[in-house]
């Protein structure tokens, strides 16, 4: 905690920083009062705004007081998951990719897009994606695998914006499907002619952090062949990531 008091922060958005830093700072719970004298701002104010960001979930009571929320703790993950994703996910890849010998693609969620971190080329050509592309979420089998166990409700409803009632109920009950199997199938939706099986990379309380797909041509590549191994690798990949964490 901070051994001397600063000046009062101007603007609600120095404000709400001064007090996330002080939580941070304190290395575990503090309190209304304690923040409201470390930061200089009125314990009312400081009452109110850290019951907004609980609310949104940047902080989070406990019986100690207030600590960092969970919100804060996944966008940090989000901001190094690329590097993290790299390592963790080659030496899966290439276990995928001997089993199968198709296009392979490991990617994280950016909006109502998928964005591919990690491309391994398969037989396809034209090549449907590579690292770096964005591709969209409501089609791709990457994207309905983060859809899947998504909790953030404002994504999940502004991809499905541009569906009619009828497309909005049939993807939901696919979503649903997703949850039960944690496979999710692409048959032409995105790419003519290219069938996606993929499979989510999930975090330790269940939130997606990436998906993980197979590729390859609707004239002779099997999903109920692939399925099974991609959610072998994705599975694999979950625990790498945890372990590099531990």
């Amino acid at each position: 905690m901070r051994s001397a008091l600063r000046d009062e922060p101007v603007s609600v958005l120095d404000r709400i920083l001064a007090i996330l830093d002080t939580v941070r700072e304190s290395h575990g719970s503090t309190s209304i009062t304690q923040l409201a004298r470390a930061t200089g701002i009125p314990k009312s104010t400081v009452s109110r705004l850290v019951a907004d960001l609980v609310r949104q979930r940047y902080l989070a009571r406990t019986e100690d007081g207030i600590t960092i929320g969970l919100r804060l703790f996944e966008l940090g993950a989000r901001a190094s998951t690329p590097r993290r994703l790299t390592v963790a996910a080659l030496p899966v890849l290439a276990k995928l990719f001997n089993a199968t010998g198709e296009h392979l693609n490991v990617a994280v969620q950016e909006g109502r897009e998928m964005l591919s971190v990690v491309s391994v080329r398969g037989r396809l050509r034209p090549v449907p994606s590579r690292a770096g592309v964005r591709v969209p979420s409501v089609t791709t089998a990457l994207g309905k695998a983060v859809l899947a166990f998504t909790d953030d409700e404002g994504v999940l409803g502004g991809v499905m914006t541009s569906l009619d009632s009828s497309r909005r109920l049939a993807f939901e009950k696919e979503l649903a499907s997703v949850r039960i199997d944690a496979v999710a199938i692409d048959r032409c939706e995105t790419f003519p002619g290219v069938i996606g099986v993929a499979s989510p990379v999930l975090s330790p309380e269940r939130l997606p952090v990436a998906a993980i797909s197979v590729a390859g041509p609707v004239t002779d590549m099997d999903p109920k062949r692939i399925a099974p191994l991609v959610r072998h690798a994705a599975s694999a990949l979950t625990h790498r990531l945890a372990l590099q964490v531990a």
